[in-house]
């Protein structure tokens, strides 16, 4: 493991050199690289380019009375082996101020799911039993629409709050599933976001070690010598050399981005070419890289709020602020997570609680051998 190691650590050296002299070779001939991309077919995301791809911006100066709203999701999922199949979803949300005398909220919102309507649903067109990834959908409409609440209702009392999401503002998770169940969450979410742009509160995503390589995929383009690349006809595919685009594949865009990024500053902006972007409208999803001082992190932000400087410099003050006093970390998000979590003895005691409950009510209550096994040593 040790001899792998140290090859990869030589490789890597030698893909970051290439890299940087791509990143050198764009930094003003990045429209035809902008071109390029567009015309190019290939089989992973590209970014779409509005400026130089060298293009860094400094930490602009942080507003002198704020409010950060967070919000973040965990849950107990539905168990088939357990005396019910019912589930439950907590949203842990936090208000901090800063610049004002006031004390910060924290607290959690938990709900349970039990009725037949939460328990089935229509995936295009059939009828399926709650699942992980059913219960996870219902997480990000709360998540969303919880944020958004927090965020105006703060703006209804005179603060003014910016809005941050734990993660990708990007749906992922919504590629190739049934159009109902996209519909279902996309217009629940977006429409939360409506809300926030009605009042001009920013909106952004936080993601922590990022692995997206966006970036590195547009210098990929930029290496292949034909006109535009196609994946689907790479003529280099069966060919024993090298493929052409292959000296940056690998890296990710914060490894190269931490080479020219000082802290508080972020790249220029792109735009995401995610499939899923085709459904979001006016709120499709544009990403920066910003230091702020422990890692870079990827920060996304929807569309009416790349365009708009003055809420785009909010996010970038109030992450790196953020993230300093979370030593690395946002700290908003940070005590949000800590008021969402559900441990392990949380779920053994939610389910001690609802099994007494029903005792007391005189409903059966029936574990199945599996679920009694595990909870019995026999050695």
């Amino acid at each position: 493991m040790i001899d792998d190691e140290r090859f990869r650590a030589g490789e890597y050296s030698r893909k970051m050199r290439t890299a940087l002299r791509e990143w050198e070779r764009w930094s003003v001939e990045w429209p035809q690289l902008a071109d390029k991309i567009e015309r190019s077919r290939t089989s992973w995301l590209l970014p779409h380019l509005s400026d130089s791809v060298a293009a860094t911006f400094s930490l602009p100066a942080l507003p002198p009375a704020f409010s950060v709203a967070a919000t973040d999701g965990s849950q107990i999922f539905p168990d088939r082996h357990d005396i019910s199949s019912c589930y439950l979803i907590n949203i842990g949300y936090v208000l901090l101020h800063y610049g004002l005398n006031e004390r910060p909220l924290l607290n959690s919102r938990p709900k349970l799911f039990y009725k037949a309507d939460d328990l089935y649903s229509n995936w295009g067109g059939r009828k399926v039993v709650a699942s992980r990834e059913t219960v996870a959908h219902k997480r990000t409409v709360l998540e969303f629409t919880e944020l958004s609440d927090l965020a105006l209702a703060a703006a209804a009392e005179g603060f003014d709050p910016m809005a941050a999401a734990d993660g990708t503002l990007i749906l992922w998770n919504l590629e190739g599933k049934p159009q109902n169940v996209r519909s279902a969450v996309l217009t629940t979410v977006l429409d939360s976001w409506e809300r926030l742009r009605s009042k001009r509160i920013p909106l952004a995503g936080y993601i922590s070690q990022p692995g997206s390589q966006e970036l590195i995929n547009a210098f990929r383009v930029g290496l292949c010598p034909l006109d535009a690349a196609d994946c689907r006809r790479c003529p280099w595919q069966q060919s024993a050399s090298e493929i052409p685009c292959q000296p940056v594949e690998g890296l990710h865009d914060v490894a190269l981005a931490r080479q020219f990024l000082r802290v508080g500053e972020r790249t220029s902006i792109f735009g995401s070419s995610s499939k899923i972007l085709e459904e979001y409208g006016d709120h499709r999803i544009h990403f920066f890289y910003l230091n702020v001082g422990k890692e870079v992190a990827r920060v996304e932000v929807p569309h009416w709020v790349a365009r708009d400087n003055q809420l785009l410099n909010t996010v970038h003050s109030v992450f790196c602020d953020q993230a300093q006093k979370g030593d690395g970390y946002p700290v908003a998000l940070a005590e949000a997570h800590e008021q969402a979590v559900v441990r392990g003895r949380d779920r053994e005691m939610f389910y001690a609680s609802l099994r007494q409950h029903l005792i007391t009510h005189d409903v059966g209550v029936k574990v199945s051998n599996k679920a009694l096994r595990k909870r019995v040593a026999r050695v």
